[in-house]
């Protein structure tokens, strides 16, 4: 005989399925995990500590109907890790389910040793969700087995001294609780304790409401995400995030999301951590053709759960909004409906504590991404135009403001992107920014909230680029309201706004041209020397920012 509860489930699962036969929508959730990651723990207790969050997210989200629940990236284990021989003591051998069917949560004697995964298996089956989650898997490593895999490689991957591959994984279970999809990353981000996959392989799920892949943070950056998408039917990318925010252009999570999800029209579902003194915040769950669906970046030190409806097909027209988006804020063992838009904390200087006084917390801080291969003109006047030519690129900018009593500077370039001297990326890029000179070097400082009304504002450019990202965010870092803005999806973004009173402070097109990009931190040959390396750049990052303040 069916438990009461069980049986109540059911029923509001079968008119869930009713509603979205009707409605051409599935219902999504992603977390924002402010996490606990406090390593002087023993790490079954970080582990315990996480997944009882990420238990009340799951009921939370089936409580409300939701179809399938997306967890950040390192949600369960530190981003800082303190060592491999650390991670071996939790570690775990994950099995591939393209060669073995197994449901963990059901199997549990054959699972015992991987908590984690259970876990994971539980929350979907218990819950009657997809599940799409972060952790790490570990390989044996044998040189000769190694080598014959990679036979075909000129350059055979030799084993770590420890004898393990690790690698950045996603899983993926159905509502039963099957492990369906397991994704390797990619593209680390000066992630010294991990391994990069010699065969990398997409990831690819079905649903009752579409077909998913899902890929992992910096991988969205570079064309193999693009590339991924080109097996049919994919409309969906279930999208676990470790971001690191950078100002200007896109650099920021939700405005680099939405854009990812308009240029590539897919429905993306991204779950960021909570971590504000890296920068690291904003998750949201957008569709090509409305944008942001829902959001949050706010660096409050609170996780985050977001649910909305979805439109299963690429060019619906249908108010997916009926039941309406919903926040909630999850916070000692405790569920909180936000009912309002969060009113954002943020201060006005970008390089500078945003944090509520008082509040016990580390300065969050976002870096500027290197614009000296920039060309930039300062706005003079409350309206004109201007143009500049880069290496064979040209962009255009006309607009009219109320007033230009702050400072505003337009930039462009042709020339690829040098990214702490480890990444290249092709850019073909022109913007609009509210930003400061500082020591007569344009655009030095740049600045979070803007008093100034722009009109209208368009943007225009030659663009040759592979794939082009369109912008437009407000003071507060607050993404602007897609009805006051449009791109052809080919060289040409405008903004208009005469109805409502609000301040644009970054605005434009960033192209990308995929064939330019070099990864340097990636490449097998540098792993060792990237090891030592890269906390030392990121010590150089943290305090090239704080000679900016001071």
């Amino acid at each position: 005989m069916l438990h009461l509860k069980t049986l109540v489930l059911i029923v509001l699962f079968y008119f869930s399925y009713v509603i979205n036969a009707e409605k051409d929508f599935y219902r999504a959730a992603v977390l924002e995990l402010a996490q606990f990651s406090n390593i002087s723990y023993p790490p079954a207790d970080i582990l315990r500590k996480n997944l009882e969050v990420y238990d009340i997210a799951a009921k939370t989200a089936a409580k409300h109907r939701a179809d399938i629940l997306v967890f950040p990236e390192s949600g369960l284990l530190p981003f800082e890790k303190p060592s491999r021989e650390w991670l071996l003591s939790f570690i775990e051998d994950i099995p591939d389910p393209k060669t073995v069917i197994v449901n963990p949560c059901e199997e549990a004697s054959q699972f015992q040793n991987l908590p984690i995964l259970r876990k994971l298996s539980c929350l979907a089956r218990d819950n009657h969700l997809y599940v799409v989650a972060n952790t790490a898997d570990f390989k044996k490593c044998d040189i000769n087995s190694n080598c014959n895999r990679n036979k075909d490689s000129e350059n055979c991957t030799s084993c770590p001294d420890d004898g393990h591959f690790f690698y950045n994984t996603n899983v993926v279970f159905d509502r039963d609780g099957t492990f369906v999809a397991k994704y390797y990353k990619r593209h680390l981000y000066f992630e010294a304790e991990m391994n990069t996959p010699d065969f990398p392989e997409n990831a690819y799920f079905d649903t009752e409401f579409g077909k998913f892949t899902t890929v992992i943070c910096f991988d969205l950056m570079f064309k193999e995400s693009v590339k991924a998408l080109e097996k049919p039917g994919v409309l969906n990318v279930a999208y676990p995030t470790y971001w690191f925010d950078h100002t200007p252009l896109i650099f920021f999570a939700p405005p680099f999301q939405q854009a990812w999800s308009m240029a590539n029209k897919v429905n993306l579902l991204a779950a960021n951590a909570h971590y504000p003194p890296t920068g690291s915040l904003g998750s949201g769950i957008y569709s090509p053709n409305k944008g942001a669906l829902i959001y949050t970046y706010n660096p409050d030190g609170r996780s985050k759960l977001l649910i909305s409806n979805v439109p299963t097909m690429q060019d619906s027209s249908i108010q997916v909004n009926d039941l309406g988006p919903q926040r909630f804020v999850i916070e000692n063992g405790h569920v909180t409906p936000v009912e309002d838009e969060e009113k954002p904390v943020f201060k006005k200087e970008c390089l500078t504590t945003v944090f509520k006084e008082g509040e016990k917390s580390k300065d969050y801080q976002c870096g500027s991404t290197s614009v000296d291969h920039y060309q930039f003109k300062k706005l003079k006047q409350n309206e004109g135009e201007i143009e500049i030519c880069d290496n064979n690129f040209c962009c255009s900018l006309s607009y009219q403001a109320e007033s230009m009593n702050e400072d505003y500077f337009f930039g462009v370039t042709g020339k690829d992107l040098s990214f702490y001297n480890v990444f290249k990326f092709g850019t073909q890029s022109c913007f609009l920014a509210r930003c400061e000179s500082i020591e007569g070097k344009a655009c030095t400082n740049y600045i979070l909230k803007s008093n100034t009304v722009f009109r209208r504002v368009e943007i225009k450019g030659n663009f040759s680029a592979d794939q082009i990202l369109p912008f437009a965010i407000d003071s507060d870092v607050r993404l602007t309201n897609k009805n006051k803005w449009s791109f052809d999806e080919k060289s040409q973004i405008m903004y208009s706004n005469f109805n409502k009173q609000s301040s644009l402070l970054f605005f434009g097109l960033h192209g990308r041209l995929f064939d330019h990009d070099k990864d340097i931190y990636n490449q097998s040959n540098n792993a060792s020397y990237f090891s030592s390396i890269g906390p030392l750049l990121i010590f150089g990052f943290c305090l090239s920012l704080i000679l900016v303040i001071l």
